[in-house]
C-alpha cells in the first residue's frame, strides 16, 4: 500500500517541483497507525534555501490536500538532501565538481575506495584528481560517492 501511495505522490508533485526549477531527489514515506509522514527532498544547481522549501511545501501541500492520495492525516516535510547524502546520478556529481569526494567503486570485480577532487563529469564517467594523479571512473561502477565535509 505505501508503495502505491509513494508512486501517486511522485506523479502528483514531481511536475510541480520541476516547474519551479527544482529536482525531486527522493521521497520517503512512512506510516504509523493511520497517519503518514511524507518527506520530500529537492535540489537544484543553485542550491535550496529555506524560502525555497517553504514555497515548495505550500505548493505541494495544496496539491496533496485536494488529491485523494491520503485517506487520513499526513505530515509533510520538505527539505534539501543535505551535504552528507550519497551521490548517485550524473547530475548530482556535476553539482559537486570542484569539491573533494570519496568514491567506492568496483574495478575488475574488486572493491576500491579513492578520495580526490571531482574534476569533471562527462560521457558517463567522472574524473578525479587524487593523490596518485587523475583517475577516470565510470558512473556505472560507482557504488557510493560522498562529498567530504
Amino acid at each position: 500500500m505505501i508503495r502505491d501511495v509513494k508512486t501517486d505522490v511522485e506523479q502528483l508533485i514531481g511536475p510541480i517541483i520541476e516547474q519551479e526549477g527544482f529536482d525531486l531527489v527522493e521521497i520517503k514515506l512512512s506510516r504509523y497507525k493511520n497517519n503518514y509522514r511524507l518527506q520530500i527532498f529537492v535540489d537544484s544547481d543553485a542550491g535550496v534555501t529555506l524560502d525555497n522549501c517553504a514555497h515548495l511545501s505550500r505548493l505541494t501541500g495544496a496539491a496533496l490536500d485536494v488529491s485523494d492520495i491520503f485517506e487520513s492525516k499526513y505530515i509533510l516535510e520538505l527539505s534539501s538532501p543535505g551535504l552528507d547524502r550519497p551521490l548517485h546520478t550524473e547530475r548530482e556529481f556535476r553539482r559537486r565538481i570542484g569539491e573533494e569526494v570519496r568514491i567506492e567503486y568496483k574495478e575488475n570485480g574488486r572493491a576500491r575506495k579513492v578520495r580526490g577532487t571531482l574534476k569533471s563529469v562527462e560521457s558517463g564517467q567522472i574524473t578525479l584528481d587524487g593523490k596518485d594523479g587523475e583517475l577516470h571512473i565510470a558512473l556505472g561502477d560507482i557504488e557510493e560517492g560522498k562529498v567530504i565535509i
